[in-house]
């Protein structure tokens, strides 16, 4: 940046010339001869091709600039678009990680009433055999519905229980 303003101040302090050898010979018409004003026309035209040049190398140093930074957009743009599609594969990743946990979530729920079921259904029947070895319960109402044909009174009992 400091050389833009050496450059700047090189402008100005040759338009101040400009501005003074413009204005003096207003003032000193009389002493200026035509081969002054030529001299100063040709110190004039020469000052401005010089100008010109700058100005044409710093346009072209500005569009080269210009030119570096569109690549680096470039690139971050392409580092951002890297990025999006790591993103999008890490949420698919994490949703199919979700599903997984969900399924198995709901296996294992179901495999528990399974058991439950098939666990209560075995004891209930364990239960009924155990009863059945022990205290002989189906011998029982043999005996009762026996007992049960000569007394009318353990009949109707029988009956109220649907063991008849």
């Amino acid at each position: 940046m400091e050389w833009m303003a050496k450059k700047l101040i090189g402008m100005m302090r040759l338009l101040a010339v400009l501005f003074i050898f413009l204005i003096t010979p207003s003032f000193l018409r009389a002493e200026l001869t035509k081969k002054d004003l030529e001299e100063i026309r040709a110190i004039v035209k020469e000052e401005i091709s010089h100008v010109e040049k700058r100005l044409d190398l710093l346009e072209r140093s500005v569009d080269k600039r210009l030119e570096q930074f569109d690549k680096r957009f470039e690139q971050i743009d392409k580092r951002f678009e890297q990025i999006d599609k790591r993103l999008g594969f890490m949420e698919n990743l994490m949703i199919g990680m979700l599903a997984v946990f969900g399924g198995l979530c709901g296996v294992f729920v179901g495999l528990l009433l399974w058991d439950r079921r098939t666990f209560k259904d075995k004891a209930k029947e364990e239960a009924m055999r155990e009863l059945e070895q022990k205290w002989r319960i189906s011998e029982w109402i043999n005996a009762l519905k026996g007992l049960a044909e000569e007394d009318e009174r353990l009949k109707e009992i029988l009956k109220k229980w649907h063991l008849l």
